[in-house]
């Protein structure tokens, strides 16, 4: 497919159409996302991670201009928790290692013991003697599912909107 990204067609014809959130979500996100395997798992990470923080950002109506803030006992670290299927504590440690940590570094933080796994649990995340299992493609379809949920909506509000592309070819 050939994609036209911010510039619309010089003339309006039958050949070009806009190309839906929705679509685009899957295009940039739900695809590439659901194709990964095996040693993709480190980047799947620093993608999934910003997304989280868009997702919670929605969910909780947390605006663009305002930090997410993980303080105890806080919506954002309960809804983190919950997604992980962990306590509060382990999921602040996860959020400090895992996204900051990839987001500000490229690496995962030191801070945290961490095993990554490719098996299934069911669950993105278990926290058992003082380590943390991230289940990497559990966590990946977690995110997969809240985007195809809300795909319409994540980035229609706020600063951060998606760009408009085209298509050529009627698809």
């Amino acid at each position: 497919m050939d994609y036209y990204t911010g510039k619309a067609p010089d003339e309006p014809s039958p050949t070009y159409r806009q190309v839906t959130e929705k679509e685009k979500v899957e295009i940039w996100y739900v695809e590439p996302l659901s194709k990964m395997r095996g040693d993709d798992a480190f980047i799947c990470l620093m993608v999934c991670f910003p997304l989280l923080e868009a997702i919670m950002r929605y969910e909780l109506a947390i605006p663009d201009d305002q930090q997410v803030n993980f303080s105890d006992n806080s919506p954002a670290l309960h809804w983190f928790s919950v997604f992980m299927t962990i306590p509060d504590a382990e999921a602040r440690k996860i959020w400090d290692a895992f996204r900051n940590g990839l987001l500000h570094q490229a690496m995962i933080k030191g801070t945290v013991d961490y095993d990554l796994t490719g098996t299934s649990a069911g669950r993105p995340a278990k926290a058992m003697d003082g380590r943390i299992t991230l289940y990497v493609w559990d966590l990946r379809d977690g995110v997969v599912e809240k985007l195809k949920k809300h795909h319409r909506k994540l980035w229609r509000t706020g600063t951060s909107t998606l760009p408009t592309i085209y298509i050529r070819g009627g698809a």
